[in-house]
């Protein structure tokens, strides 16, 4: 945590304040003094020869004179500017399907869950497996059980991996795990996971989680949790590492509601760069210790940004509930999922869909599907879906047309559903589909690799319908906004994986830099000229510290630069960090007020601070946070440029 001390800022020039008109002139003699008051002549402060300062910084004649730094035009930026995308049609149609099967077990084809999309092979030719080839598409069937891997440009099959006991109503996950440079399929079992190469090769299984997870419709997720450079496996409240040793089990919710599987994900809850592992009602570590616990039931969760903190807060759905949790576990709101009854509600979607700036949550039912805002009143609902079989089915998002709208996808047992994300309007309502339902959703990615996004949706047969397998729906037109070749896991956001499929160390909190959740939606990095500020320190003044004093003042010119294309209008701090005896402190924060024009470096501002513990050995000048995105106000094109140094081996020593 910073602690900023309170300093006395003695002078500050153009242009983040105004200036004394009456600066550098005599003013009215009448001002001098009340020849009623009870004024007296001045002490005579001139200087005895003798040093009279034993320790403290204030100077009575102060000797740093003031200096101007104009401002000027800069060069931008071209990686800050991007033109708005074209706004597309939205005319669905199937681009593939896949309903029978010849590898594995040919009985097996009807699907359950969510498909995962991930690279796994070398269509370009170049060596290597990574977001530059066509993606591909895994799910899992029954009955039995099996992972199945489907070409992602036409639905070929590729491989199918078989093991007793494959959940055949549970999910799958993909990702690097053992850094090899080639994504791993992992597959929920009824104990626990079985993992498969991108060839389809079985590398562990293990059944070690049981207790910690619902059995049988559980869904997976790969998380580097202690950001140590090894990704870890989650299902349920249970934590794997990378080779199938259970280092921890939750000991309350596992991510489940009353009806079904499991859905919990990750959080890093303290911004301390290491994720917690999340349940309804419970935030685990790697160890399985709770972080957190409430009186809560438990249930299906999602995170999100919902006030204005930079902790994540978390979306709770289940046993016809919504409720929001604070970072602490603490519930901020809650309310009745309209059209849920009893244990239904499905797993919760993070998005803005109004296009108002702000988080909203979208949740499924037996025959609706509701969005909420985070204070847990309904934005906008739509009745006429149809699940009555489990309610519990979930949902993603994505701004197909480029509107600015994230558009809600959503299968029941009927149809494949798109909403008009500000309204809940229906834009698409096919019967290319069947499903009995659990906690399967559509996924959303450029699946058939033409640059534009395609929905995967899952198919089983019954008295709901004929449809088997995987159906692949794309724009008749491919003028739908690109999607990553990726989405990973049932627990998906944005920067919990690569788009090669390996995982982050230290991953970046999606609450802070997209917030959404279970969205493909990339619309905050596209088609949006953005502002790029840096900060540069163009003088310092030391002459009035040093001496071997224990403290003294510095005086600072710092200005700061726009090298993108809009303009910066929001107030924002400079802070003045320094490295001394005491430590890296920060010793004055500037509050920015004045618009930093797009192509502009500003006139340098001027700042006195006294009493600075000394030596110093280097100043430092943070813009808007500094490097760590997600700590400032402003949504810049580059958050890695907002720092710099003013080196000086003679400073206030």
């Amino acid at each position: 945590m910073r602690l900023t001390p309170i300093l006395v800022l003695l002078c500050v020039a153009l242009p983040a304040c105004e200036i004394d008109n009456t600066l550098g002139k005599d003013p009215d003699p009448t001002d001098k003094f009340d020849t009623s008051s009870d004024w007296e002549a001045p002490v005579d402060t001139s200087d005895t020869g003798e040093d009279t300062d034993t320790g403290g910084g204030t100077i009575e004649d102060p000797v740093c004179g003031s200096q101007f730094f104009a401002g000027s035009a800069i060069p931008q930026d071209d990686e800050c500017y991007a033109e708005s995308p074209e706004v597309g049609t939205f005319t669905p149609v199937v681009e593939w399907e896949r309903m029978a099967f010849t590898m594995g077990n040919a009985s097996s084809s009807s699907c359950m869950m969510q498909p995962i999309v991930c690279p796994l092979t070398d269509d370009d030719a170049d060596g290597d497996i990574d977001e530059n080839d066509i993606a591909d598409v895994v799910i899992i069937t029954y009955s039995p059980g099996v992972v199945r891997a489907l070409d992602g440009s036409n639905g070929d099959e590729l491989w199918a991996g078989t093991n007793s006991g494959i959940q055949i109503t549970g999910g799958a996950a993909c990702g690097d795990i053992d850094n090899d440079g080639y994504v791993e399929i992992v597959g929920a079992t009824s104990g626990g996971v079985v993992v498969y190469d991108h060839e389809g090769n079985e590398e562990w299984s293990t059944s070690s989680c049981s207790g910690a997870m619902d059995g049988t419709s559980d869904s997976p997720s790969i998380h580097d949790i202690d950001a140590d450079g090894t990704p870890e496996v989650i299902i349920g409240s249970c934590i794997m590492d990378n080779s199938g040793s259970v280092l921890g089990k939750g000991n309350k919710g596992w991510g489940s509601s009353s009806n079904v599987g499991s859905a919990g994900v990750t959080a890093d809850f303290d911004l301390d760069g290491e994720l917690e592992v999340v349940a309804g009602n419970a935030a685990y570590d790697i160890d399985g210790n709770s972080v957190w616990t409430n009186s809560e039931s438990d249930g299906y969760p999602a995170i999100g940004n919902f006030d204005s903190d930079n902790f994540p807060e978390v979306a709770v759905t289940g046993d016809a509930q919504m409720r929001v949790l604070d970072d602490d576990g603490s519930k901020l709101c809650s309310a009745a999922i309209p059209g849920a009854s009893s244990s239904y509600g499905g797993p919760p979607t993070v998005a803005d869909f109004d296009g108002d700036g702000e988080a909203e949550i979208g949740v499924a039912a037996n025959s609706t599907y509701t969005v909420f805002e985070s204070d847990c009143s309904v934005l906008w609902q739509y009745t006429g879906t149809t699940d009555p079989s489990s309610g519990n089915t979930g949902s993603s998002v994505f701004d197909f047309e480029g509107d600015g709208v994230a558009d809600v996808v959503y299968a029941d047992e009927h149809w494949v559903w798109v909403f008009d994300g500000a309204d809940g309007s229906v834009k698409m309502q096919d019967a290319n589909h069947s499903n009995n339902t659990w906690l399967e959703y559509p996924t959303i990615a450029d699946i058939t690799g033409d640059d534009s996004a395609d929905i995967a949706v899952c198919n089983t047969a019954g008295s709901w319908g004929t449809k088997t397998g995987v159906t692949v729906f794309g724009d008749a037109d491919a003028s739908w906004r690109p999607g990553r070749r990726i989405w990973n896991q049932h627990g998906y956001s944005i920067t919990n994986v690569e788009d090669d499929g390996s995982i982050p160390a230290g991953e970046d909190p999606n609450w802070l830099s997209y917030n959404n959740y279970r969205s493909g939606d990339l619309t905050p990095g596209e088609g949006y000229s953005g502002p790029d500020v840096e900060v540069t320190i163009d003088d310092v003044c030391t002459d009035e510290c040093g001496g071997g004093k224990s403290t003294g003042n510095l005086v600072v010119w710092l200005s700061v630069s726009n090298a993108g294309f809009t303009d910066v209008e929001d107030d924002f701090d400079v802070e003045i960090w320094s490295l001394s005896g005491a430590g890296f402190s920060v010793i004055h924060t500037e509050r920015w007020t004045s618009t930093v024009s797009a192509g502009t470096k500003t006139d340098a501002i001027e700042v006195r601070i006294e009493d600075v513990p000394t030596p110093i050995e280097n100043l430092f000048a943070f813009v808007d946070g500094g490097n760590t995105a997600g700590l400032g106000v402003i949504d810049e094109c580059h958050e890695t440029n907002n720092e710099v140094v003013w080196q000086d081996s003679a400073l206030c020593y």
